[in-house]
Order: structure tokens, then C-alpha cells, then sequence
């Protein structure tokens, strides 16, 4: 896509997130493309049909950031990765999001967090592919900072800390 994204590309990109509940695939870079378009629509005297593109963009952007926006959450209620490779932005927010959600999770009565034994939260330190684990249980893909829920194994725990890959929150 590039820097050349255009109205209907925009609008192409709300289309598809609309059509489908799973998380598309977005060029990293798509979010700032969209920037560029509007700042080249913001000229000193914009023409009508600039004025009217400039709010159809700024109309399909904020559909498109709420439908992403409410993916990403779902992919958070049922602790599912994002599809890689990931806008950071999102990550980023995902992240947030799942460390809200852990932070706040209550037992019926009581009002203190759920410790969860069998779970172990990891930040991932680096961009990796899926890895193998010792346990023979598959890890990965990840981006770098990503919050990572991992089964409480003290052996994939500590291979993924030896070697830098993850460090424990």
C-alpha cells in the first residue's frame, strides 16, 4: 500500500474488517499512510470535493479504528493472539488491555485479583517466529513487548527466560 493509499483504499479496508470477525491483516505502516492522506487533504483553500473526501475519510477512520478497536477486546475476552505481523499501535493496545483484564480478575465474594497458578504472564523481549518449547508445546508467534499468557511450566518458563525471549511482568 504504502504512502499512495487513497479514499478507496480506505474505504476497501473498512469493507473487509466489516465483512469478518477476525482481525485483518493491515500493512504496519497503515495507520500513518492514512495520516499523510489527510494532511494532503488539508490544503488552504481545499476545493468542495477535498472538504467532502476529508470527511468520508475522517467517517471511514473512525469505523475502521472502533471495529479494530473492539476485535482487538474480543481477542482479549478469550485470550487469543493477534494475527501477526501486528500494527505496534494495536499490540500496544492489546496489551494494555490484557494486563487490565488479568489485573481485575475477582473471585465471587471476595474483592481480592484471581491468583492463577497454572498461568504465568511473560513479556516477549524480542520479535520471534513460533519456537518449539521443551515441554514440546509450540510458543509464538510474538512481537516484541507483547504480554504473553504462558502454562505454568517451570521448564518452558525458564528456557524462554534464559535465552531472552521473554522476562517474567
Amino acid at each position: 500500500m504504502g504512502s499512495d493509499i487513497t479514499y478507496e483504499t480506505i474505504w476497501q479496508i473498512t469493507q473487509r474488517e466489516k465483512q469478518t470477525n477476525e482481525l485483518q491483516l493491515l500493512p504496519k505502516t497503515v495507520y500513518g499512510d492514512i495520516q499523510s492522506l489527510l494532511t494532503s487533504l488539508n490544503t488552504k483553500e481545499p476545493t468542495e470535493e477535498e472538504v467532502s473526501i476529508r470527511k468520508n475519510v475522517m467517517k471511514l477512520i473512525g469505523e475502521l479504528y472502533e471495529r479494530r478497536k473492539q476485535k482487538i477486546l474480543i481477542y482479549v475476552a478469550y485470550k487469543k493472539q493477534l494475527p501477526q505481523p501486528a500494527i505496534q499501535r494495536e499490540v500496544d493496545f492489546y496489551n494494555k488491555a490484557l494486563e487490565l483484564a488479568n489485573r481485575n480478575k475477582f473471585e465471587v465474594g471476595t474483592a481480592q485479583p484471581e491468583q492463577r497458578s497454572d498461568i504465568q504472564l511473560l513479556m516477549s523481549l524480542q520479535t520471534i517466529p513460533e519456537i518449539l518449547l521443551p515441554s514440546g508445546k509450540k510458543a509464538g508467534p510474538f512481537e516484541k513487548g507483547q504480554v504473553v499468557e504462558m502454562a505454568n511450566n517451570e521448564e518452558d518458563i525458564k528456557f524462554l527466560i534464559t535465552n531472552t525471549i521473554c522476562k517474567k511482568v
